[in-house]
């Protein structure tokens, strides 16, 4: 591939990874090779290079006969991505507690202060939205924190599967906000202790919560699903 090429199949990959991510492309909704040489102005190679990637990591599936398809987890393939999340990421905050500087904890304070605030905002779509890029702040601090790029690199993933899953899945209810920031407070708290340990049971609690919460709406999904099949 050329220079021209290899960058056009960069921004594909973006583009059509977040229209993803935001559920501009539903789980299991068709993924027009057509429509998007269209809507992103790149040829088809490109656009099959971006796909590919995309495969790769778990996001498209792709059926030699009909086409890219945006992939549709069950609830086992949920539960593998929090199990994993959780396994790398308590290790991960562990080193983040004993590794974090100050001006990255002053940078996570001003955030946190600015994400309570949104508790008393009317509007639960925007909040959610602020609350979604609250917890995007932590994590990323954990991650650099830590110093270990391999694993900031496979966590950033399920992280984007994560929120991917949130915004695809679960209702952003007013109740569930306010315990999802209450656990985000605690990890930022303890890694402001420099408490490796508290800091690593902070972070599987917080997993440990949002995937019940994922898998219990997904499986509410599954079995309306399979209520209007039967009907």
């Amino acid at each position: 591939m050329t220079g021209d090429s290899v960058a056009a199949a960069a921004r594909a990959y973006e583009a059509i990874k977040s229209s993803i991510i935001e559920c501009r492309y539903p789980p299991g909704s068709k993924i027009s090779e057509a429509r998007l040489v269209e809507e992103l102005g790149v040829g088809r190679s490109p656009i099959r290079t971006a796909l590919a990637r995309l495969r790769g990591e778990g996001w498209v599936d792709v059926s030699p006969q009909s086409g890219s398809y945006v992939k549709a987890l069950s609830e086992k393939e949920i539960q593998e991505i929090f199990d994993f999340r959780i396994l790398l990421e308590a290790h991960v905050a562990g080193l983040a507690a004993r590794n974090i500087g100050e001006e990255q904890i002053r940078a996570l304070n001003r955030a946190l202060l600015q994400a309570r605030a949104l508790e008393k905002d009317g509007d639960d779509k925007a909040t959610f939205d602020e609350f979604d890029r609250f917890d995007s702040i932590v994590h990323a601090a954990i991650y650099e924190a830590a110093g270990n790029s391999l694993m900031s690199g496979v966590l950033q993933n399920l992280l984007e599967k994560a929120q991917w899953l949130k915004k695809a899945t679960s209702p952003s209810t007013p109740a569930r906000m306010k315990t999802w920031f209450k656990e985000l407070e605690r990890i930022v708290k303890a890694l402001e202790a420099r408490d490796p340990d508290l800091a690593a049971r902070r972070i599987t609690e917080h997993i440990g919560k949002a995937a019940d919460f994922e898998i219990h709406f997904a499986s509410e999904q599954s079995r309306a699903a399979k209520r209007v099949r039967a009907a």
